[in-house]
């Protein structure tokens, strides 16, 4: 049985779709109250908000190898090196991700 949580201009709201429009006001996106429009629109945000933090994830790897020097005694010792910064990257991607999450809960 559908557990009601909410109601809004006469319309039933469940636990799920409650939840949905909250991340989307947090987004700054006005729901529409429509179940399945809404969690196209979250679905839609939440990968734009995926994409720009690894755009600027692509631009802070581009500049710190801009910046790094071929002065490493070997390829291996650039290569590790290479690995561990995509590895830096990617666990600040996913820290930033479960920061938002975190905060829209």
């Amino acid at each position: 049985m559908l557990s009601i949580s909410a109601i809004h201009s006469s319309r039933i709201v469940d636990s799920e779709h409650q939840r949905i429009i909250q991340e989307l006001l947090q987004l700054g996106i006005s729901p529409t109250y429509n179940k399945s429009a809404d969690k196209a629109l979250l679905a839609k945000a939440k990968a734009e908000l995926i994409r720009k933090i690894q755009n600027k994830d692509d631009e802070s790897k581009l500049s710190s190898h801009q910046v790094q020097s071929y002065s490493y005694q070997d390829e291996n010792e650039y290569q590790f090196r290479a690995d561990l910064e995509e590895k830096r990257l990617g666990a600040m991607t996913l820290a930033e991700l479960n920061k938002f999450f975190l905060l829209s809960a």
